[in-house]
């Protein structure tokens, strides 16, 4: 009888032994990223472009077509008050009118322009506008001491520049000296009652020429008006007078609304013609 053999199959464990000891089977091959989408290509005429804009240029090098700025103000920049300045220079004396409104003159521009108001080379300047230019006491203080001597300038308009008590004083002293200013505009100048007597009484005793004053938008009192009323009194000069937008009170108006009905021929707003920001016939065209 022949013998039965029996198969005997192999394990689990002992197919995966084989599988793991397996060297001959070639390893799985490494996954590759895609590669990052390509920049788009500049096209040719903005190629072109930065080429042109670049021609000459070395970093940290200023070209040789470009004029370096020259000043001894910070950064070596040329102020933006320089070329009103120099127009003055360039006109030897005959400009009428100067127009410096917002050109941030400073104290620093202020002193510049008092320099030139003290020389011959503004000999014919009758009218001069320096509002809005960030000028405090030393500034005002400049301006002030060049109109001690000059004799020329009838219309100065230095407001919504923050003067003070102090310079307004500085004014007042500038006036006891001067015969040719007629007109003068100084509303939004941060002007208390200090400032305002200092001016009202050089009109009462010392100014015989000024005729038209703004003194608009201040921070006068009733103190300072009680005075500038005595002032529309005794003044031989004075025909315009703005008080208003100020800190008056009732008392301090009422002395003021006398004063003028009093002296007819100053009133306490510009005429027909006039401008509220400068009072008289030069500044008017300004």
């Amino acid at each position: 009888m022949a013998e039965n053999t029996k198969k005997v199959r192999p394990s689990i464990r002992a197919l995966g032994a084989d599988i793991s000891n397996d060297t001959s089977r070639p390893a799985p091959a490494p996954v590759k990223k895609a590669p990052p989408p390509a920049k788009p290509a500049k096209r040719q005429e903005e190629e072109e472009e930065d080429d042109d804009e670049n021609d000459g240029m070395v970093p940290g090098k200023i070209p040789a077509n470009v004029r370096p700025l020259q000043s001894d103000a910070p950064a070596g920049l040329v102020p933006r008050y320089q070329a009103a300045l120099d127009s003055l220079l360039d006109a030897r004396g005959e400009q009428r009118t100067a127009r410096l409104s917002f050109k941030q003159l400073g104290d620093e521009g202020a002193e510049k322009m008092a320099g030139l108001l003290k020389t011959g080379t503004c000999r014919s300047l009758t009218g001069l506008d320096i509002s809005c230019n960030s000028i405090g006491v030393a500034g005002c203080k400049a301006i002030a001491s060049s109109l001690s001597s000059n004799t020329a300038i009838i219309s100065l308009d230095l407001s919504a520049n923050a003067i003070g008590d102090e310079g307004a004083s500085a004014l007042a002293n500038a006036l006891a000296f001067n015969s040719t200013l007629q007109n003068i505009d100084l509303h939004a100048c941060s002007i208390g009652d200090e400032g305002a007597a200092a001016l009202a009484n050089v009109l009462i005793d010392g100014n015989i020429t000024v005729s038209g004053l703004n003194l608009k938008a201040n921070y006068i009192k009733d103190g300072g008006a009680k005075k500038l009323a005595e002032a529309v009194l005794k003044s031989r000069s004075l025909r315009c007078m703005i008080t208003t937008s100020n800190d008056i009170e009732r008392e301090g108006q009422m002395a003021l609304d006398r004063a003028f009905e009093q002296n007819l021929k100053c009133s306490p707003k510009v005429t027909a013609g006039e401008h509220d920001n400068i009072v008289g016939e030069v500044c008017a065209v300004m």
